[in-house]
Order: C-alpha cells, then structure tokens, then sequence
C-alpha cells in the first residue's frame, strides 16, 4: 500500500512539474504599442507620447518607451527570463550616435493566460555630447498572453518603468504594447524544395534588421544606420526619411511567387509642442529564382505629417535579391541585399535618395 502511495505521490508531483513547466516555452518576439514619458517630479505637462509600431530603435523617447524585441527563456517552473533589446548607430556627416536599450526580468505565469514581471533596464546613448552615458531603471509590468496560430504567440502587456537621473534625467514612463512570438524549440521548418503543395513560399510575417546607407542626391552626404531591429521611419522623428520598413508578410500567390507587404509606423507627441507622424509602407513582388533563392521587386511609400501642417509624401522603388535559410524551432530567417531608389520632395524639401542595404530578416511562420 505504502509503495502504491509513493508511486502515487511521485507521478502527482510529476504531472504537476511538467504542468508547471510547460506555463513558459522559449520564444523569439516583437512588440511595439503606446507610451508616455514622463519628467519624474515635476508637476507640470511636460509628457511626452509616443506610439511605435514596433518599438523604435532609434528616437530617444521611442526607446525609453520600451525595447521592440524581445526573448523568453524558461527559468523554473512557472518562472522564465526575458531578455529585451533594440538598439542603433547612426552616422551622419562624420558624427555617431548610437542608442541601445536593453531590458532584464522575470516573467512569473498567474495561470494559463496572466502573468506579471519584475526586472531592470539600462539605457545606453553615446556620440550626443562628450561622454558616453548609461541610465539604469527599473520595470514592472502585467499581461495577458494566448496562442493565436499553431506557431504565433501573442501577448498585451501593461508597464511601468522609473529610471535614474543620468543621460535624460529621471524618467517615468507607462506604455502599453502588443507584442507577437514564436519558438525557438521543437519542429524545423520544411525547406523550400520540400513544402506543402511544393510552393516555394509560406504564408508568414517577420521583422528585419541591418545596415543601411542612404545617399542624399546632390548634397556629397550620406545617412548610414547599423539597426536592431531595423530603422525603418525612426528617423522621421527628426527629418522626412526613412528607409526599408521594419515588419513584413509573406502572401504566397503561386508555385513561385509571393506578395511582400511591409510597414512601420511611429508618432511623436510632446506636451506643448510640435508632433509627428510618420507612417512607412512598402509592397514588393518575390520570386523564388533556384532553391532558396529569390529576387524581389516592388516600391515604398513615407507619408510625413508635422501636427503644424506642411507634411508630404516620398515614394520609390526597390530591388532585392535574397537567400532563405531555417534558423531555429518554428523561425525562418534570410540574408538580402537591397537597393532603393526615392525620388525627390520639394514641398518636404528632401532631395532623391538611393539606399543600399544589407540585411538580416527573421520570419514566424503563419500556420
């Protein structure tokens, strides 16, 4: 009776750890959503709203809003890691600045769905003034996950962050993002000779990162950006440009072919003064040339829109050709090689642009 009991005791415990610890799966994500910065103590109307799709890399205030990718890893039982980061360097006419943020904390499960976290923050900035600058912060957030495909995760999550009063000065900030993940365990993806109705695509949505140089027609200078996640329309923050948009699709349409649309989309909005809104699309043609090969074709879009008026479009067109490889569990990734080309705006006074890019994209797939 007694070995019965333990035998009992013993399959309990493990189908209660094994329910534990299946409440966190390693996961690969990126999120992007609404935050207000705020001055701490000061009493005055001095936020600062931002809205990021996703998160934005490089906008100082769009980074203290929260970093856009984000990594699971579980720790114990209903306990798991989770690792954020989005950071940038840009180089413009000889100067460099570069901006990181980078997150650490512990996601804890409150049952199947919620879940609630605790953790630290810093904040890296370097090329503003003499002296490269780290501000520390603390978060705290709560959230609701479900599943939304067999492959995609999604999550809404309410936060708050504090940080010291280095770089910009004490901050408090409060944001409200939608984030989407994947696995980074389990299955490999079915090459692309080997897929379902031998299609060279599969329907998916990914996110790109990478280094882009954008010439400024007629002026002798350049823009170059080294982004992760891409740059996408952080800069519009600062100046009418932008280059390729950070979040795209996969749509097949045939055996070879596949649509590619692509966005981003950041707003910028201080108490008391000017905002803007800039929102970056693009949609583009895939042809799966031998293999994991492809080459693309297709064109972009930057609508910019200051809230005193005197906004306007840019568009152009854009080539690419690209190698597709499996990166890890349910995740695609590619390496591409881009060129673009933007025509000129007078009434944004923005010259024609040509922008090359080398980049790294990874893909969830949408099954």
């Amino acid at each position: 009776m007694r070995k019965l009991l333990a035998i009992a005791a013993l399959a309990a415990f493990g189908v209660s750890t094994a329910a534990a610890q299946s409440s966190w799966t390693r996961e690969l994500g990126i999120q992007g959503g609404y935050a207000k910065v705020k001055p701490a103590g000061t009493g005055a109307n001095d936020a600062i709203n931002v809205f990021d799709i996703p998160g934005g890399t490089f906008s100082l205030s769009s980074s203290l809003g929260g970093a856009a990718v984000f990594a699971i890893l579980p720790w114990h039982n209903k306990l798991a890691m989770e690792m954020q980061f989005s950071g940038s360097q840009i180089n413009l006419a000889g100067t460099t600045v570069t901006g990181a943020r980078l997150g650490l904390r512990g996601d804890y499960a409150l049952g199947t769905q919620f879940y609630a976290a605790a953790g630290g923050t810093l904040n890296y900035i370097s090329g503003l003034g003499n002296n490269e600058t780290m501000q520390l912060g603390v978060q705290a957030a709560v959230g609701y996950r479900r599943r939304l495909t067999n492959t995609i995760n999604g999550r809404l999550e309410g936060s708050f962050t504090a940080t010291n009063k280095k770089a910009l000065g004490a901050m408090d900030v409060y944001a409200v993002h939608l984030g989407v993940s994947s696995s980074l365990g389990g299955g490999k993806m079915a090459p692309a000779s080997r897929r379902a109705n031998n299609r060279a695509w599969e329907p998916a949505i990914g996110f790109a990162a990478g280094y882009e140089n954008m010439h400024l027609v007629g002026t002798g200078s350049d823009v170059g950006s080294l982004s992760f996640p891409g740059m996408g329309g952080s800069l519009t923050g600062l100046a009418p440009l932008a280059s390729s948009p950070t979040v795209f699709a996969i749509i097949p349409m045939g055996q070879k072919l596949a649509l590619e649309p692509a966005l981003d989309f950041h707003s910028y909005s201080p108490a008391g003064g000017p905002g803007v809104k800039g929102i970056n699309v693009a949609a583009r043609f895939d042809y799966a040339v031998s293999g994991n090969w492809y080459g693309a074709v297709g064109g972009h879009l930057l609508d910019f829109s200051p809230s005193g008026g005197g906004g306007g479009t840019i568009t152009g067109a854009d080539l690419a050709w690209g190698y597709r490889l499996h990166l890890a569990g349910a995740f695609g990734g590619r390496f591409e090689g881009s060129y673009s080309l933007a025509g000129k705006s007078t009434k944004l006074g923005v010259p024609a642009i040509n922008t090359l890019g080398l980049k790294f994209g990874a893909m969830m797939p949408l099954k």
